[in-house]
């Protein structure tokens, strides 16, 4: 919004939710017109599941990184391990980017 001019007249109407979870509920209820959530929330099957939305440009906003890590507890666990081999995976991959993240 600061990037195309509008956060300080659209300020004075915004709510923010403690999650994306609550901001979705905000939106999918009509207690909000519109709300910013992770396209992951909205798609399914590579497609918007109801409703509109608008894909912000990559030039608009910094990069939000999501990562994956096996902790030093977790490292004796073959499951961890063969969770953290598999999201390498171009598997993995597409199933990623169908819910609309980048990988």
């Amino acid at each position: 919004l600061t990037r195309l001019g509008l956060l300080a007249s659209l300020e004075p109407k915004l709510v923010q939710g403690e999650s994306i979870g609550q901001t979705l509920s905000f939106i999918s209820t009509g207690n909000a017109e519109l709300g910013f959530v992770a396209l992951s929330q909205v798609v399914e099957g590579g497609k918007i599941k109801t409703g509109s939305g608008w894909i912000v440009p990559a030039k608009l906003h910094s990069p939000i990184r999501q990562d994956a890590v096996l902790l030093k507890r977790a490292s004796q666990h073959k499951a961890a391990s063969l969770l953290l081999s598999f999201l390498k995976t171009d598997k993995a991959k597409a199933v990623i980017r169908s819910f609309g993240y980048e990988s």
